[in-house]
């Protein structure tokens, strides 16, 4: 049931989504930022919309999903207290933060908290000014940042922060805006001395490994070329590693992996390449680790067993090239992201660990029948993307209980089959529900008009037919939803409900058979953003109500039996107006003069004025 994709909403003020976010702070942060608005703006982008994403609540007095979170906040709050006693250490000095980056305000408190004054201090390796300086000054320059020429001492350099002994305990160098506005690529990570003028591309220096009391490493947006000097190795109490977006290329260095206090490495967006080094009996003894981050890189091969079994809160690989068969493995991880990439294998044969809170195995080679993780009652799994993979066959009866605290779903563009009566059992919490590309077939259940929270649900490009329930019956939070290219009958029942009126945003019913009117109603319809209605059978004027729809941007009516005028009065928001196919007469209203002739032709014999040929 392919059908034309549904073009993109040109507008600016449309929120940033995230599937996931992955956070290197705490664990509770890491489940807020991924299920709270990423954005305080109202409006929706509801095209390509990723997994768990919501606009805003706030404009409708809704309590946020802070509420509902609880048992998942305190449970990875839970983990992260029994870790090594190494993290329990960094603990005061993480609260030390006023040992601000810059300068070394609370530097005394930060020191004896890493254990760096006094009898320690002189137990390690010691750190003049002098040698700071010069290993500093040589980072500088190889990233090409400005050393500050009046301030001698290197502590009070941005960006770094010193312990009361003088150690450099804390390092944080960015880009400037401008190299942040683009992200790497590989013509711009290949640029050459001369197209540079004159200087070679920043690279991060092997002075580095001369920082040995660093605790945090962050050179996030640097562009920084070439591969990850071995010096890094020194750097044995290196809590927290940011390398994400730069240029580094070859294959992952080894000493990423035997740091033993390492707890967060990030490593996204750059060019390593070659497979994920296979662990050394060492570097299962990471037990710190806690935060793996290497998405879009170039790996390739194989996913170490040893990786997946390391008990770490979040793992992201996704955009990469791995492969492999995963069936019979174990994955203790309680975030998993192994998104586009070539992984295989049985999907219900690989075990989960009984904290796992949120999957994303979508864009894959995945084979088997309908996921059982969402017929268990997971205490804590709040998500799972499973789209684009090679899954089978009918959702089973009795699947969902009434306990599963599932929030978000995709299961779209597989092979599944059946009816869709299974889900009228949902968590009553469920929030988002996607089924697109797919195979089911039947009637809607009714069961899927009566969830009170959800906002999106996408059952687009099925083979459901039968008349489109009443929806919005106890749903005073649906945002989104996509019932399009399939074989619905009837009048569009949606637009007559004037409960969904406050809360809908967009409305496809493109490419069914839908017969009847425009309801008048319509114009109660205040928030909708995008009503598509092309490709169907309706009948009669397009309502003069359409003025009302206050923050309309898109309407396609196109390819269906509508005659009479078109209203003279539009709202001021309206961008893209489909009209062709039809029976309209009378003349472009002024309003949509600025539309393309594509906007009404074909068809539409009797319309006139700009931009079609003039009225006579």
């Amino acid at each position: 049931m392919a059908g034309t994709e549904y073009p993109p909403i040109p507008r600016s003020t449309t929120v940033t989504y995230a599937l996931r976010v992955h956070a290197t702070t705490t664990a509770a942060a890491c489940i807020v930022l991924l299920l709270v608005y990423c954005s305080s703006a109202t409006a929706l982008k509801p095209i390509s919309r990723p997994l768990i994403s919501r606009p805003s609540s706030a404009r409708r007095g809704r309590v946020s999903l802070r509420t509902v979170l609880p048992p998942a906040v305190q449970f990875l709050a839970t983990r992260r207290a029994e870790r090594t006693s190494a993290e329990k250490l960094l603990a005061p000095a993480e609260r030390a933060e006023a040992a601000t980056v810059g300068g070394t305000s609370g530097a005394d408190s930060l020191s004896t908290a890493l254990g760096l004054s006094g009898a320690a201090s002189a137990a390690s390796l010691p750190q003049t000014a002098a040698a700071n300086t010069a290993a500093l000054t040589a980072i500088f320059t190889a990233a090409q940042l400005p050393i500050p020429a009046n301030k001698p001492n290197a502590c009070a350099w941005p960006g770094v922060t010193c312990a009361a002994n003088g150690a450099v305990v804390k390092l944080y160098l960015t880009s400037s805006v401008s190299r942040l506005l683009l992200p790497p690529t590989p013509r711009l990570c290949n640029r050459t001395a001369r197209e540079l003028g004159g200087k070679f591309p920043a690279t991060l220096s092997a002075s580095i490994g001369q920082l040995t009391d660093l605790v945090r490493l962050q050179l996030p947006n640097l562009w920084l070329a070439g591969s990850v000097p071995r010096s890094l190795s020194r750097l044995t109490k290196l809590r927290l590693l940011n390398l994400k977006v730069n240029c580094f290329a070859g294959p992952l260095p080894v000493a990423f992996f035997r740091m033993p206090n390492l707890y967060s490495l990030s490593a996204s967006r750059n060019f390593f390449s070659g497979g994920i080094p296979q662990p050394p009996a060492a570097y299962v003894a990471i037990f710190s680790l806690s935060y793996l981050d290497l998405r879009r890189n170039f790996l390739s091969g194989p996913i170490p067993p040893a990786l997946l079994e390391m008990d770490l809160v979040d793992l992201a690989l996704d955009q990469n090239r791995l492969s492999g068969d995963l069936s019979g493995q174990q994955i203790k991880a309680s975030f998993i992201g192994l998104s586009r990439n070539r992984l295989s294998g049985n999907l219900n044969k690989i075990q989960f660990s009984e904290w796992v809170i949120f999957i994303d195995f979508s864009e894959n080679l995945f084979s088997g029948t309908f996921p059982q993780i969402l017929c268990r009652n997971l205490a804590y799994l709040l998500g799972v993307n499973f789209s684009r993979n090679r899954l089978t066959g009918a959702v089973p009866a009795n699947c969902f209980k009434p306990a599963n605290g599932v929030l978000a779903f995709s299961l779209s563009r597989n092979n599944f089959s059946g009816s869709l009566q299974p889900f009228s059992s949902l968590p009553k919490g469920i929030l988002d529900v996607d089924l697109a590309f797919n195979k089911f077939a039947g009637r809607i259940p009714q069961g899927l008009t009566t969830l009170p929270q959800l906002e999106y649900l996408n059952l687009r490009s099925n083979y459901l037919t039968g008349p489109i329930p009443p929806f919005c019956q106890g749903q005073q939070a649906l945002l989104y939803l996509n019932l399009a290219f399939n074989a619905l009958s009837g009048p569009p029942t949606p637009l007559s409900s004037p409960s969904c009126a406050p809360s809908l945003n967009t409305l496809y019913l493109s490419s069914n058979q839908l017969s009847g009117s425009i309801p008048a109603t319509i114009s109660s319809f205040k928030s909708l953003q995008w009503l598509l209605l092309d490709k169907n059978a309706l009948t009669g004027a397009i309502p003069a109500g359409v003025s009302g729809m206050q923050q309309l941007w898109g309407l396609g009516v196109s390819y269906n039996r509508l005659s009479g005028p078109i209203p003279a009065a539009w709202p001021r928001t309206i961008g893209q107006v489909l009209l062709a196919g039809n029976r309209l007469s009378g003349a472009v209203p002024a309003a949509l003069s600025k539309l393309k002739r594509a906007s009404f032709k074909p068809g539409n014999p009797n319309l006139c004025g700009t931009p079609l040929p003039a009225c006579k």
